[in-house]
């Protein structure tokens, strides 16, 4: 036992007893494992941010009383959602108390009084610039806090309480307490491929990095280790003493890059990274993944530099007299991928039920990590053959092609975890692409912001009179706003026809044709669609239907049962007029149903008309219209709430993509950090393990153009290889993953090219960055020796 820790110091010793130039090596593979490892525990954390996130949620839901409470303990809160300019929505709570012992909402130490409010620090940086006037004179109230983290989702939530005694207590707004635990919802299949392919994506790179990392100076290490072997060290010693070496290297990177994720941790309420951000107590590893990851990083830097030294403990002179290694096997690198393929296509249709098996999850992941890491496997045989017979072309084609020729393994690790990336990316844009087709309102909402939308805040707790003076009042605000150049004010009529209600929408042509409509006449009724769908109104001209009033509390009632009862007294009878069916394109997709206009609702009992709305068309010379609008209407608050038309709420699994697809382009994104700076890392390495060959080459004549053309060479030429190997590999990933919960193969090239582009770029970026070195290590010193 002795001699094994013996052989490890030795180890430790010559990786650190070199001098500054040893010290500057383990620097550099210390930079290289750290930026992995920072990435490494972001996803530990990622259970902690989870949970955080949901406790918080659940502490937030409301419940109503219970039956008998007694009013001094009972909340009624009304909600009031706006928006300014692009920070996203603004979300407030009205609150009116029963009495001292009524709830407090989560993040407040008590219930505002009438005028008063806590915002959100995010809200309160806003209200406090003086560039924000017009935001600002939406909330006369006075702020008197600022809500703690437990009342918050995100450190940049924009929201606040406002005491408010305009509140009707109603028993649809009253709050018994807080903190309900929601129930788990079923994650969609394509979801869950979506989530656990996203995670095999972004952390098996990072793996490969620190693997990448490792072998840093390899050709050094090699030949030292080749020393020791020709004077007689046999291959275990040797073996150990590689192994000392890697876990210098390893552990400087542990130290790293748990100083930079601590240095990261604590500013990171800071960054908002593609509309995602956390708080810095969530970001918290748990401690048996820390211990996992402290254990995981050392052992792939030993096992790595253990199967690089293969060569050098057969063949300790082959080492030393740098010869052209052995020509690579192909039959092991191809097994990952064919047995990744195999694993992938026995689960086509795997996740096209509701219920999703544990087995076919593991088999999912298996199967991806050993597709994805037959690239870093593929790539140095298929650079080696590449090469091998490039002999002629200019002067720096041949430098370049000369050095990949006698140590292509070292590029092609070089671009190996770039191309990991690169492929992972493609599979999930192309999964992407499909599932965004495959969810209601995947692609979000289409909004028009043209129109701003005015309605009253609950169909069901207001009379239609109500209903009626809140649009007038609308109305009247709006009038001289700068940037609303008209008013339309919509009304509403509900019908029933073979026990279906349906609604009929009164609007004049004007608001039609500001809306988009190609044509209208009064006394005409439309009825639209979106192109290539059925026609919402389906009903024959003539037909007699039943006319009903504006649904409400006092008359939708639940009975014990859980079944709906409908107390409505009809208004009359209306007969179905002949209506224009228009397909409308997708962009108008909130313009649906049947529109008659005012010639045509001549026969309609006007008491059917008890609800509308108000639509202010706004000009689009004037960049805050919206916001002008919205600050108009801020005397009613929560009694109205307003939106771009088209802005529709969206369904759970619609929200539950937007989240997940946040998730993994903020990965992808510091993935594809940790690619850049881990090329450059390398790339610097290589020029400075380099000099003294380069430094010889130009005090003979070689200028250093035609040396900073051949480096670019060197590096364009394996990552053009790579980023062949990523885009079939990518697809083919795609299209296996796309078959597991039944969706076409529908690849979305215009997505592969974007990001083919973005790593022959990045190439070209690193080469550039790396220029200064190669002009430094060119110089007189270069030639120095010791």
């Amino acid at each position: 036992m002795k001699r094994v820790f013996d052989d490890l110091a030795l180890g430790v010793r010559l990786a650190v007893g070199g001098g500054r130039e040893s010290w500057a090596r383990q620097a550099l593979t210390g930079v290289g494992i750290g930026l992995g490892v920072v990435l490494l525990f972001v996803a530990a954390a990622i259970p902690s941010i989870m949970a955080n996130r949901d406790a918080r949620q659940d502490a937030r839901l409301a419940e109503s009383p219970a039956a008998g409470t007694p009013a001094e303990r009972v909340l009624h809160s009304e909600s009031w959602y706006s928006a300014y300019r692009d920070h996203g929505p603004i979300a407030g709570k009205h609150l009116l108390a029963g009495g001292p012992q009524a709830p407090v909402p989560p993040g407040i130490p008590v219930i505002p009084a009438d005028g008063e409010m806590y915002v959100s620090p995010a809200l309160a940086e806003l209200l406090a610039d003086p560039d924000n006037a017009v935001l600002r004179e939406r909330f006369p109230q006075r702020v008197v806090g600022t809500i703690a983290d437990e009342g918050l989702t995100t450190p940049h939530d924009l929201a606040y309480f406002a005491g408010d005694a305009s509140v009707v207590p109603t028993a649809q707004n009253a709050v018994g307490r807080f903190g309900v635990p929601s129930e788990m919802s079923l994650v969609p299949p394509f979801l869950l491929v979506l989530g656990l392919t996203g995670c095999v994506v972004l952390l098996f790179p990072v793996l490969v990095f620190i693997g990448v990392s490792t072998r840093l100076a390899g050709a050094q290490r090699d030949r030292r280790l080749a020393a020791l072997r020709l004077v007689g060290a046999g291959a275990g010693r040797v073996r150990l003493i590689a192994a000392g070496e890697a876990l210098v290297g390893a552990l400087v990177g542990l130290a790293l890059g748990g100083g930079l994720f601590l240095l990261a941790r604590r500013h990171v309420e800071e960054v908002e990274l593609v509309g995602m951000s956390v708080f810095a107590e969530d970001l918290t590893p748990a401690p048996a993944l820390v211990a996992l990851l402290v254990a995981l990083v050392p052992a792939l830097a030993v096992v790595t530099a253990l199967v690089a030294m293969r060569r050098t403990v057969v063949e300790p002179l082959g080492v030393v007299r740098q010869t052209r290694p052995a020509r690579r096997k192909l039959w092991w690198r191809a097994l990952p991928v064919v047995a990744g393929v195999a694993l992938l296509a026995s689960q086509a249709g795997a996740f096209t039920g509701r219920l999703v098996s544990g087995s076919s999850q593991q088999t999912l992941v298996a199967g991806s990590t050993l597709l994805l890491f037959g690239v870093p496997a593929l790539l140095p045989w298929a650079l080696e053959r590449s090469v091998q017979r490039a002999h002629r072309g200019a002067p720096s084609w041949q430098l370049a092609m000369r050095r990949l020729q006698l140590d292509s393994g070292t590029a092609a690790r070089v671009v190996g975890g770039v191309a990991v990336v690169l492929a992972g990316a493609i599979a999930l844009q192309s999964v992407l692409t499909n599932v965004e087709r495959a969810i209601p309102d995947g692609s979000g909402p289409r909004v028009d912001e043209s129109l701003l939308t005015v309605a009253s805040n609950g169909r069901y707790s207001i009379t239609p009179a109500e209903d009626a003076g809140l649009r007038g009042r609308a109305v009247e605000l709006l009038d001289g706003v700068a940037g609303v150049e008209r008013v339309f004010t919509p009304e509403y009529a509900y019908v029933r026809s073979d026990e279906v209600e349906q609604q009929v929408v009164i609007s004049d042509c004007a608001m039609l044709l500001a809306r988009g409509v190609p044509e209208c006449v009064d006394g005409a009724a439309y009825s639209f669609h979106l192109e290539g769908q059925t026609p919402y109104w389906r009903v024959a001209p003539g037909s007699e239907l039943t006319v009903l009033p504006l649904a409400n509390a006092a008359t939708i009632r639940t009975d014990g049962r859980g079944r709906t009862h409908d107390d409505r007294t009809p208004l009359g009878t209306w007969r179905a007029p002949e209506a224009r069916q228009v397909a409308l394109p997708p962009d108008k997709s909130d313009l649906y149903g049947l529109h008659v206009t005012p010639g045509a609702a001549r026969d309609l009992p006007r008491a059917a008309a008890s609800s509308g709305g108000v639509i202010a068309l706004l000009d689009g010379r004037v960049a805050e219209a919206a916001d002008n609008a919205r600050t108009a209407l801020a005397p009613l608050a929560w009694k109205l709430q307003s939106h771009h038309v088209g802005t529709a709420d969206l369904s759970e699994e619609a929200e539950q993509y937007r989240q997940m697809r946040g998730g993994l382009f903020a990965g992808s994104l510091l993935t594809l950090l940790l690619a850049a700076g881990s090329l450059l890392v390398v790339a610097l390495e290589q020029i400075k393990e380099r000099r003294r060959p380069l430094a010889a080459l130009f005090a003979g004549g070689v200028p250093r153009g035609v040396l900073a053309r051949s480096l670019l060479w060197q590096n364009a030429v394996p990552l053009v290889l790579a980023v062949l190997v990523a885009v079939a590999t990518g697809a083919g990933l795609g299209a296996l993953l796309l078959r597991t919960f039944g969706r076409p193969v529908e690849l979305d090239w215009v997505g592969v090219a974007e990001y083919s582009a973005l790593a022959l770029v990045l190439g070209l970026l690193v080469t550039a960055l790396t220029l200064p070195s190669l002009r430094k290590a060119t110089g007189a010193l270069g030639l120095r020796t010791e």
